[in-house]
């Protein structure tokens, strides 16, 4: 029988049904099916939905073939991996689609956006639209014409996998093969509906599974089969009065980029606007008058209603800070964040939601948005929020309160934990407003909750660790600027470029930088530029950072657990501590061959680059320097007794389980301090000598030769290392890292010809240095065969390498130890 899909958890009281589900069952079945046999149902809704209870068909009512929508496609279910990532709420296709009639189907069609041109002229139009392809969703059959409308059956389509799992399943080698069972896969009737301004279809997708992997099959129920939902959104068109926002590099808004062709030669052909949602003053006049007015609409988020307390109360207060921006912009009450209706459903395309996430692993938090493929302007959201983000937050809390003393910590675990979830959820909502990531903003006093922050961590007067700082509360100054280019009012196109163009100059007025992506990755030139640390200054943040380190190393013990838990979690609190101070490195050893930046453009007066000083880099370097002395790379003789293997019983079957294992050891059961040594030993080295840094030491001296070259860096290194007495263990562990350093820098296939000289000349006279050792008498040469041992094996990588027997498999090292996010 073909019956009007329900409401289900589709509930809108302003947007009334054409006929209620009460009103056709009323109605008998012989009427019923003489009033389904035509095509206006539902005319008011954006695409009519019929949907067979009998075959499992669902079919749309196409009254207007050619007309343009967008068209959605969002995970309703997620797998609690993240590899690959595959999460409830997350989204996928955002694409600009029409139905086209061709003979007897429809053809679903993408529009090439991303290729256009805005000239009017039609020749114009049709010169780039047959320059570039378009692609071809889906062909429908043509089930029914009644007036004009076409009945087409979409039920291919819609219960195909559009969001491409198959494909991310395979891509990240969890399954040996994986096949869509177009039997087991369903529609789902009760989160499908049609709307005036949406049409929304839910459907179970079922895989089936033949080798599925250990990390993938510890998350089904079955490791043959896995049942996933995806949600399709049809979306009426915006309005025109939107007005597209020119992109400036520097005011850290998202751009929403295409090639228009109808671009004078002085272009790239490239036009840049931002992505931002619609803000429009309810009464101008005032507005402009400098008075605080409400929006026509203001912009609504919705909890996840699964979201628990202090967790809720956290997200909206964190959310709702973003309304300092909005009211810097002129704006009352422009941001909201309610309960979401209790029968409505998350993934509906009207609702912007902020969903509760589970894995049973460490992963991100997300905010993204959906976006009109036309101008950037954002129509709906769906932020992602993990739960597991707080485990880790109470891990460091833990793990620092051995030095806490007997008055403990400024704040309890649960304290800290949502002082940093309310940041956090600013932070992804604040994507979702259109904001990029602002990873310089620590170096700024916290100027924006766009950075990736941590526990701003001191010691007091006592020397016990102080929390009382430990996050910011509220938006900083950058979020209020970015805020206040992004959604200001004007009223002309004239008013609006004076009104940016003063908002870019305040910005550099104020001091204020915005460096984002891949700038301030480890291997960055950016010193400020850096994840994970705070600080207005790197050398001042290890200087900080090595010295809470300290102390808490030095208090670490069963105090980091709760009563009944076990001895081994203490592995993952310590690797916490005894990396305390590891983004403050990262940070430092990029001063050494360091640049500042900014996202310059023609007419700023400040220089689009800087490069450091001699006297900062060659501090940097002493201080990176002094991280792999002895004393610095050293676990206190307490703690690795402490620590035994995980217990029984505390992780469920073969399939595999979360690895609360932070710190591996090659020595099983035991913790081994040598091997924590080591691997960070061999994480600051390969910082200080990445290809790209050495590169820019060579390329800096070259321009001024008061700067260090890459001869004194390499030659600074090996001194500080193995200039000492290879007696003791950790003084070895150094040694050896810096030796598997210059190998692998002087192998290296991105390392400049100059470079490679370089630290091929410090090997050659190492390799000597090493041969005259083995020279001496044994009895002198070293205090135990270890010793010995040790230098013969170095000489002989070297001379490997030499010989052209470069096997970095045969020299065994160990990675870092992988922190989650805190």
């Amino acid at each position: 029988m073909l019956v009007q899909s329900p409401p289900g958890a589709l509930p809108m009281p302003d947007l009334p049904r054409a006929v209620s589900v009460t009103r056709l069952l009323c109605c008998g079945l012989l009427a019923l099916a003489a009033m389904l046999a035509h095509a206006h149902v539902h005319a008011g809704d954006l695409l009519p939905l019929h949907y067979d209870r009998e075959t499992g068909r669902i079919l749309l009512d196409v009254r207007e073939p050619g007309a343009v929508m967008i068209y959605t496609n969002t995970l309703a279910g997620g797998v609690g991996t993240t590899s690959p990532l595959l999460d409830r709420g997350q989204t996928g296709i955002n694409a600009l689609v029409k139905f086209e009639r061709h003979g007897p189907h429809v053809l679903l069609i993408q529009e090439n956006i991303a290729h256009r041109s805005l000239d009017p002229s039609p020749a114009s139009q049709r010169a780039v639209a047959e320059s570039f392809p378009r692609s071809v969703l889906a062909a429908m059959d043509i089930d029914d014409e009644t007036d004009g409308v076409l009945r087409v059956d979409a039920t291919d389509f819609l219960l195909s996998d559009a969001f491409g799992v198959r494909e991310r399943l395979r891509q990240a080698g969890v399954v040996g093969q994986v096949q869509l069972d177009a039997r087991r896969s369903v529609i789902e009737e009760r989160f499908t509906g049609s709307y005036p301004g949406n049409t929304e279809v839910r459907v179970t997708l079922t895989f089936e599974l033949q080798e599925a992997g250990d990390r993938l099959a510890q998350h089904l129920p079955d490791a043959r089969s896995m049942s996933i939902q995806q949600h399709h959104s049809f979306i009426a068109l915006p309005d025109d009065d939107y007005a597209p926002r020119e992109f400036h590099p520097r005011a850290g808004i998202f751009p929403h980029m295409f090639f228009d062709f109808s671009l004078p030669l002085d272009s790239d052909y490239r036009r840049r606007w931002i992505s931002r949602w619609r803000l429009v003053p309810s009464d101008p006049e005032a507005y402009l008058a400098g008075e605080l007015v409400e929006p026509e609409t203001p912009i609504v988020y919705h909890l996840d209603p699964a979201i628990p307390e202090p967790y809720r109360t956290a997200f909206r207060e964190g959310g709702l800070w973003w309304n300092q921006g909005f009211e810097a912009a002129g704006f009352r009450n422009a941001f909201q964040i309610r309960d979401l209706p209790e029968d409505a459903d998350p993934m509906d395309a009207r609702y912007n939601v902020i969903h509760w996430v589970h894995r049973q692993e460490r992963g991100p938090s997300v905010g993204p948005h959906y976006r009109d493929p036309r101008t950037g302007e954002i129509i709906s959201s769906i932020v992602r929020m993990d739960s597991f983000r707080s485990l880790v937050n109470h891990d460091i809390w833990l793990g620092m309160r051995p030095a806490a003393g007997a008055e403990g910590l400024a704040l309890d675990g649960e304290a800290l934990a949502m002082a940093r979830r309310r940041q956090h959820s600013a932070h992804e909502i604040g994507h979702t407003l259109g904001l990029a990531h602002n990873f310089i903003a620590a170096a700024h006093d916290r100027a924006s909750v766009m950075d990736y922050p941590v526990a701003l961590v001191t010691l007091d007067e006592d020397g016990r660790p102080d929390l009382r700082g430990a996050y910011a509360e509220g938006l900083g100054d950058w979020d209020i600027l970015a805020i206040r280019y992004a959604y200001t009012w004007f009223p002309d196109a004239e008013s609006e470029r004076e009104g940016l163009a003063e908002i870019i100059s305040e910005i550099s007025d104020r001091g204020l930088r915005f460096i984002t992506g891949g700038d301030a990755g480890p291997a960055g030139s950016f010193p400020d530029a850096t994840v994970w640390v705070e600080g207005n200054d790197m050398l001042e943040a290890l200087e900080r950072t090595m010295a809470v380190r300290g102390v808490l190393l030095e208090h670490f013990d069963e105090r980091a657990l709760n009563p009944g838990e076990p001895y081994f979690l203490l592995n993952k609190r310590l690797a916490h501590v005894y990396l305390h101070h590891r983004t403050a490195l990262h940070g430092t050893t990029k001063a050494i061959g360091g640049m500042e930046f900014s996202y310059a453009v023609a007419g700023d007066a400040a220089p689009p680059t800087r490069i450091l000083p001699a006297a900062v880099q060659r501090e940097a370097l002493s201080r990176v320097l002094a991280a792999l002395a002895p004393d610095a790379l050293a676990l206190p003789e307490h703690i690795p007794g402490l620590i035994p293997p995980e217990p029984f019983g505390w992780t469920p079957g073969w399939r595999g389980h979360v690895n609360e294992r932070l710190i591996e050891s090659p020595a099983g059961p035991a913790l081994d301090p040598l091997w924590l040594a080591h691997s960070l030993a061999q994480e600051i080295v390969d910082n200080l000598l990445h290809p790209s840094r050495m590169a820019r030491v060579a390329s800096f001296h070259f321009r001024n030769p008061e700067l260090p070259d890459v001869a004194e860096v390499i030659g600074a290194l090996v001194e500080a290392t193995w200039g000492g007495d290879a007696a003791n263990p950790l003084r070895r562990v150094a040694q050896r890292a810096v030796l598997d350093g210059l190998l692998d820098l002087a192998a290296d296939q991105r390392t400049t010809s100059g470079v490679r000289a370089s630290a091929e000349a410090k090997l050659d006279a190492l390799r000597s240095q090493l041969a005259a050792a083995e020279r001496t008498p044994r009895r002198v040469r070293a205090a135990d065969d270890a010793v010995g041992a040790h230098l013969a094996t170095a000489r002989r990588d070297i001379t490997a390498y030499f010989d052209g027997k470069r096997d970095p498999a045969h020299r065994p090292r160990p990675a870092p130890v992988p922190l989650p996010w805190p």
